[in-house]
């Protein structure tokens, strides 16, 4: 279980999901291969067959060993390319990266790369060089497995057919690497002949280490008291380790001085033996408060005490013990600079989120909303069959999550009987799926830890991507059936699948069999993973990052629908830190990350060693930016943290628009793509702009509704736009202000008894069970 920092409450598995893996052990497989879980039925294998083509199995996990054997894959994160693959594809640790290989473990500092693309801008890179190639003496390394895993911790083995064998702990973060090893000599393979440094074999020098500078980049390898060195070849350093003392440390160092090669050599002997987060929100000041702290073991003397990366996301203006050291590390993700120690902690201000808004005061306002609410009502089938929209989960969970908010629009502006057909709607599309006799069904799979959904879209099931995109629409279309009938979400009834399919994205306990901790989510970089092998040389990889936050949107709400304070406060950590590294990694709101010659306001994909201007499926400038924009709900708000940048990036779009297409890379697409999208999006900033740029028979995003995009953009027009200098101490609450400074306040009781809500300006309101209360 999670650890429980000094007087803040615990972070343990949540009830609900306690609930829901305690249920499946009570219940067997029946006689049909499906497993019972309240009213629903999952099944334990494709229905075509394990050998069925038309529907596949998970990657199997062909490099995993150690500590993780018998337990959950760790898929989705940045290391887990060594799990499928050898040679793995290059980890992009920051500011290290590595790779498994022939040659050995391959360390190397990466330096920033400006390619040119045929689309007329520049990709970023920092690509891996293989500085350093470790290896034991005078063996061919024929296989690479990945033996433990801590929170941002990497414990890989690397072994030869004469049964040689070097284990390498790489960390996020971290400019070392520490290694042990089965035999007594050592060999370092180097890129190219290397300036000396420091000489271990001068006399007089310090006999453990060596450093290096090879490409403009310096190294330092700290080895035991003991140990001895020699050249074998100009390019192959041989380090012989004393008996009993196996083991040495690689740094890559900030710059080549004296002075940082002694820092780095006193702390070069704290081997870390675990990494872990632990997490608290703090509902009077709405505070999120998360802890870093990483164990050691003193491998030669007493210091315990090891270097910590901070990104950006990290030490900028946060609550971070210690002084940074000068200088830093120049990456992909900015700077890196470091702190001495062994824990820190990040506070990071939360600032509310609503279900939904309430219902269009000016009354014209609110007939144009009510006549659009009738005619999406009429055809809202219609939104699970639209051209170009799969049968999978994501698709599937994007009309799911379409039909969501337009049952809120609908409570809002009191149609109960609108809602209340739109809810039995949205019902019975998730039960069709739950319980497990049709044609879409969940699977849980026990060979790799994971609970998938057939037919796959994506490459969902065969290398187990995007399941925080897909999921989180399931999740909150579950919350919000949830909010309105708390019996349907029971354990007797479909809570159990509800439960897996959060326990797939977001299970907070480590070492289980069946699901691996955090899946998508990268504790350290602070933002989630897509690709499940991450089989990209640039490392994994995201896209959707507004997608990302709408998973983790999704858990506070199914939190506080269930009373599961656990899964709410895990969802705020998980929001919380997804929205600051988006703001600093995708839209550089701090000017800190994104080099000039990228020459964009924003990164639209970012990978492990690269980031660009650009999307998976077309290069068209408004899909771009709408795929960090969208789903638009109410948890959108973080969106407009900075008003005159929104305006920035939408007023980008028409000379974006327009080289796009002077290239001849039109195919078709309508010139207004996801107009719905940008005007919400606009709308963050400057309501009446965002209004006038909607057209009301223009084109619909897939996942959207006119008539719920038509209740934004009045709503932001009557409330104003999000303010983010007020708190409240109840986690479902919005604060607007509008232009002449006046202030809306929102807040939601998910409970059972009123509720008061204390603001930090002073203000307070008071909510009904169940109810979303405005003032004024």
């Amino acid at each position: 279980m999670l650890r429980t920092l000094p007087g803040l409450l615990p972070c343990l598995l949540p009830v609900f999901l306690v609930a829901t893996l305690a249920g499946q052990n009570a219940r067997g497989a029946d006689g049909s291969g499906l497993v019972t879980l309240g009213l629903g039925k999952y099944a334990t294998q494709p229905k075509g067959g394990l050998l069925s083509s038309a529907e596949p199995l998970p990657p199997q996990a062909r490099y995993v060993g150690g500590a993780l054997q018998g337990k959950a894959v760790p898929t989705n994160q940045w290391y887990s390319s060594v799990i499928f693959t050898f040679p793995s594809q290059p980890l992009h640790a920051h500011p290290m990266t590595y790779r498994t290989g022939p040659e050995g473990f391959e360390v190397g500092l990466a330096s920033k790369e400006v390619v040119p693309t045929r689309r007329g801008n520049n990709d970023i890179r920092y690509p891996h060089q293989a500085a350093i190639s470790i290896a034991p003496a005078g063996a061919a390394i024929s296989g690479a497995q990945l033996t433990r895993v801590a929170d941002w911790l990497a414990e890989i083995r690397l072994a030869s057919a004469q049964g040689a064998w070097l284990q390498a702990t790489v960390l996020h973060g971290s400019p070392f690497s520490y290694y042990e090893s089965g035999t007594a000599q050592v060999r370092f393979h180097l890129s190219e002949p290397p300036r000396l440094l420091a000489d271990a074999s001068v006399p007089a020098a310090d006999g453990r280490v060596m450093a290096l500078q090879l490409a403009g980049k310096a190294y330092g390898i700290f080895g035991p008291t003991g140990s001895r060195w020699s050249w074998s070849t100009p390019t192959d350093l041989v380090l012989e380790l004393p008996a009993g003392a196996r083991y040495f440390s690689v740094a890559g160092l900030p710059q080549a001085d004296a002075d940082t090669l002694h820092r780095f050599a006193a702390l070069a002997y704290a081997f870390p033996t675990d990494t872990r987060v632990e997490w608290n929100f703090d509902p009077a000041t709405s505070l999120v408060r998360a802890r870093y702290s990483v164990t050691t073991l003193a491998r030669e003397g007493d210091n315990h005490d090891t270097l910590l990366g901070l990104y950006p996301h990290q030490w900028d203006g946060q609550a971070v013990a210690g002084t940074l050291w000068e200088p830093g590390y120049d990456t992909v993700r900015g700077r890196i600079r470091l702190l001495s120690g062994n824990s820190f902690t990040v506070e990071r201000p939360y600032h509310g989120i609503v279900p939904y808004w309430p219902g269009i005061r000016d009354p014209q306002g609110s007939e144009a909303v009510n006549s659009l609410l009738s005619g999406d009502q009429a055809k809202s089938r219609q939104i699970f069959s639209q051209t170009g929209m799969g049968r999978g989960t994501y698709w599937v969970g994007k009309g799911l999550g379409a039909l969501a908010q337009l049952l809120s629009v609908a409570e809002a502006e009191g149609k109960t009987d609108v809602r209340d057909a739109l809810l039995a709607q949205l019902k019975s599309r998730l039960e069709d799926w739950f319980d497990g006799e049709h044609g879409s069904y969940f699977m849980q799979d026990a060979r790799i830890g994971t609970f998938v959904g057939y037919p796959q879209e994506y490459n969902s099931v065969h290398d187990m991507n995007d399941h925080h995109f897909h999921y989180g629409y399931w999740i909150m279309a579950a919350a919000h059936v949830a909010l309105r009938d708390p019996d349907w979400i029971s354990q007797a009834k479909w809570g159990g699948i509800v439960g897996r399919i959060v326990a797939d994205i977001a299970t907070p306990e480590r070492g289980r069999a069946d699901f691996p901790f955090l899946r998508n989510f990268d504790v350290y970089e602070g933002h989630s993973w897509a690709s499940g092998d991450a089989a990209f040389s640039e490392g994994n990889n995201q896209e959707s990052s507004s997608e990302a936050v709408n998973a983790w949107a999704a858990l506070i709400l199914l939190g506080e629908a269930t009373g599961d304070r656990p899964l709410r406060d895990l969802g705020l950590f998980l929001y919380t830190s997804e929205v600051a590294s988006v703001q600093n990694y995708w839209f550089d709101l701090h000017h800190q990350v994104l080099a000039p010659e990228f020459g964009k306001p924003f990164a639209s994909m970012v990978f492990g060693g690269k980031y660009a201007y650009n999307t998976w499926w077309t290069e068209e400038p408004r899909q771009i930016l709408g795929i960090n924009v969208l789903p638009i709900t109410a948890a959108s708000t973080y969106l407009g943290a900075d008003p005159a940048y929104v305006r920035r990036c939408v007023d980008a779009l028409n000379a974006e628009t327009a080289a796009y297409l002077a290239r001849g890379m039109s195919d078709g697409t309508p010139i207004d793509i996801w107009q719905d999208v940008i005007a919400s999006y606009l709308a963050l900033a400057d309501a009446d702009a965002g209004t006038a740029l909607w057209q009301r028979r223009g084109t619909v995003e897939r996942g959207e509704t006119r008539t719920h995009t038509l209740h934004w953009l009045w709503s932001l027009r009557e409330m104003g736009v999000p303010d983010f200098d007020v708190r409240a101490d109840t986690p479902l609450y919005a604060v607007f202000r509008r232009k002449d400074g006046a202030r809306t306040y929102l807040a939601y009781n998910a409970g059972r008894t009123a509720l008061q809500v204390h603001f930090s300006d002073g203000h307070t309101l008071t909510a009904g069970p169940g109810q979303l209360a405005r003032a004024p």
